[in-house]
């Protein structure tokens, strides 16, 4: 048995998600009309991590296959969100999806993403060929540092990226 997943944050990032799920398959790259990305669910480390909400706008993510047995595996990375079902239109036509949507309680507007979470987002969205002007509000959105120097290390180096570029 298997699940239908919609990535939109920073399991867009496809190591990022086979780290946590390691039977993610990827079936197509998907819109979730009638939402807005947003990067504001609080999360453990402090910082803003993606959510989405209902507004006059569309997400754009992907649609990866998991063994409904890695579910659980993936929920405990999901802390603070809930598994909800939408449709998202692919290529191919609409399909119903599970996503993770935050938790009320969670919701935090001041809070930003880290660089290396944005970039797992913004990385993620064009290694799958997402929409050009999608990429480009991702890539518009303010980030901090990360205050722990070691997961903000590990996190850079996960992702490839010259740390030099991103220190304040």
């Amino acid at each position: 048995m298997t699940v239908t997943y919609f990535a939109y944050g920073s399991n867009l990032h496809f190591s990022r998600l086979k780290q946590r799920v390691a039977s993610a398959r990827v079936i197509d790259k998907a819109i979730l009309p009638g939402y807005q990305l947003a990067f504001h669910k609080h999360g453990a480390d402090d910082s803003g991590k993606c959510n989405i909400i209902v507004g006059d706008a569309e997400v754009h993510g992907v649609v990866y296959e998991i063994a409904e047995r890695e579910q659980s595996l993936l929920d405990e990375h999901e802390a603070g969100y809930t598994f909800h079902q939408v449709k998202v239109d692919t290529r191919t036509g609409t399909m119903p999806a599970y996503t993770y949507i935050a938790h009320d309680e969670k919701i935090n507007h001041d809070l930003l993403p880290y660089h290396w979470y944005k970039l797992y987002v913004l990385q993620g969205a064009l290694s799958h060929g997402l929409d050009a002007d999608y990429c480009s509000l991702i890539s518009l959105q303010n980030s901090i540092n990360d205050p722990d120097a070691e997961r903000n290390d590990h996190h850079f180096s996960i992702l490839g990226i010259e740390l030099d570029k991103y220190r304040s």
